[in-house]
């Protein structure tokens, strides 16, 4: 790591909020990357756990900032924001507080980024609470292509946008990526536009900063970062009141997307509809807000073109409004 007195290439943010149980083994992840030349900033977003005891004996070695919520924000993007604020590296890695990585995954990144890219990311495995892989949970992105995500490959940032973010955010886990960090214009941009947001602020994120910020992004297909589930994390289903709010951050965030990516998106949200793009987010409703009949009937927690795209699925496939109205409710 560089010490304090020296300029880094990268910028290493880790965002915490009560993740005092993986903190040590994700903090051990980044001293222990092959590619040393990073500065490391510590947010802390007001943990009740022992979180500060972790970080302060895992680091009081080593060069690094902390900087410290007096009360939870509750929008993981703020985090993010306050450490861009505070980077003075090219390039940025968000380290989540409870995943963890290869040694060798910011020296494969960095390679991508010094080729030309303004984003790298890569293949994830997924991990349970004590570290064992979970063999019944598939790298996110295959579900909206089931052979592009197992190779290696470039592509225009704009092409991945217009192609893949308005069915789903296809840079699933921020834990996974590199990117150069943005200017002033594009960070207050960005955070505007994820602000309030709890679960879809990263989707928001990855879509407007590669349509504003242009370029290339670096996929590599070798899995050198792993994504922990557990209870605590913003997949867990909490109440109905929360996954109400969940769901219009959905509906909001694909109105948004379409907007950056397409200039006239009257009709995108038909093409993505009629496909089954958005069919991900009818299950989920099914399952995690369990609506009741007038709900169903109405769809009243989602809006916009996903509200109407919704809608215009059900008409088309017989087999799929079947489930629909067959899925016990709460």
């Amino acid at each position: 790591m560089k010490r304090s007195d020296q300029s880094p290439l990268v910028s290493v943010i880790v965002p915490n909020y009560n993740h005092a149980a993986f903190l040590g083994e994700r903090l051990r992840s980044i001293l222990g990357q092959t590619f040393q030349n990073f500065e490391l900033i510590v947010l802390d977003d007001a943990s009740p756990d022992d979180s500060l005891t972790v970080i302060r004996e895992h680091l009081k070695d080593q060069p690094h900032q902390l900087l410290c919520n007096a009360t939870n924000s509750g929008q993981p993007c703020s985090q993010w924001l306050s450490g861009l604020k505070q980077a003075s590296g090219r390039y940025i890695w968000i380290a989540e507080s409870d995943d963890t990585c290869s040694p060798l995954f910011l020296e494969r990144m960095v390679g991508h980024l010094d080729m030309g890219s303004v984003l790298a990311y890569c293949r994830t495995t997924s991990i349970d609470a004590e570290g064992a892989p979970i063999a019944d949970q598939s790298f996110w992105p295959d579900s909206f292509d089931a052979e592009r995500w197992k190779r290696s490959f470039t592509i225009n940032g704009a092409a991945l946008c217009r192609e893949f973010m308005d069915r789903g955010n296809v840079i699933a886990n921020a834990s996974c990526v590199v990117f150069r960090k943005p200017n002033s214009t594009i960070l207050q941009a960005l955070g505007s536009l994820t602000a309030g947001r709890r679960c879809t602020g990263d989707w928001i994120f990855w879509a407007h900063y590669l349509m504003r910020v242009g370029g290339s992004v670096s996929f590599d297909s070798e899995a050198l970062s792993c994504f922990r589930s557990h209870n605590q994390t913003t997949r867990s289903i909490v109440s109905r009141s929360r996954e109400k709010l969940r769901f219009n951050e959905y509906s909001s965030a694909i109105a948004s997307v379409l907007r950056i990516t397409r200039p006239w998106p009257r009709w995108r949200w038909y093409a993505v509809a009629t496909s089954g793009g958005w069919d991900w987010i009818l299950y989920e409703y099914l399952w995690r807000y369990r609506p009741l009949w007038p709900e169903k009937l109405w769809i009243q927690i989602l809006h916009g073109p996903l509200r109407l795209g919704i809608y215009t699925r059900l008409l088309q496939s017989r087999v799929l409004r079947r489930r629909y109205w067959r899925w016990p409710s709460s």
